[in-house]
């Protein structure tokens, strides 16, 4: 009997421990919570204004392997910031290597400072501090 419930919590232990190995893990979640403790905040409305150059920068399938995020803070268009959640890094540099729009904002992937995991800052507007508030998100 302790040979079969040790060999169950085994099991399961083993089942857990791959599950959490094998979840693609976002930073999105962590830059999210650096922007909202410096007072930033999500801006539908900016999501949308971005959609249609975003389709038109990395084809009508974007949806599919990325989300847009866009922050703003003091309720100003003026202030703000547009990050890119792909659904995996492998996903992204996919992306990056494909489109000559983020090809050009990300020089290179690997050491780049607008990627942080599997998000890309895309856009930000140089007053509002934004690009400084990714950078420290890291």
């Amino acid at each position: 009997m302790k040979k079969k419930l040790a060999a169950i919590f085994s099991s399961i232990g083993l089942a857990l421990l791959m599950l959490v190995t094998f979840c693609a893990c976002s930073t999105y979640g962590g830059i999210e919570k650096k922007f909202k403790n410096e007072g930033w905040s999500e801006n539908k409305d900016l999501v949308n204004l971005q959609e249609a150059l975003l389709t038109k920068a990395l084809g009508e399938d974007y949806k599919s392997v990325c989300t847009i995020h866009a922050l703003g803070k003091d309720d100003s268009a003026l202030n703000y910031v547009v990050i890119l959640e792909f659904n995996s890094t492998e996903e992204m540099e996919k992306k990056i290597s494909e489109s000559e729009t983020l090809k050009g904002i990300v020089k290179d992937a690997q050491n780049s400072e607008f990627i942080n995991g599997n998000c890309v800052l895309v856009f930000y507007t140089p007053l509002g501090g934004g690009n400084d508030v990714f950078k420290s998100s890291k």
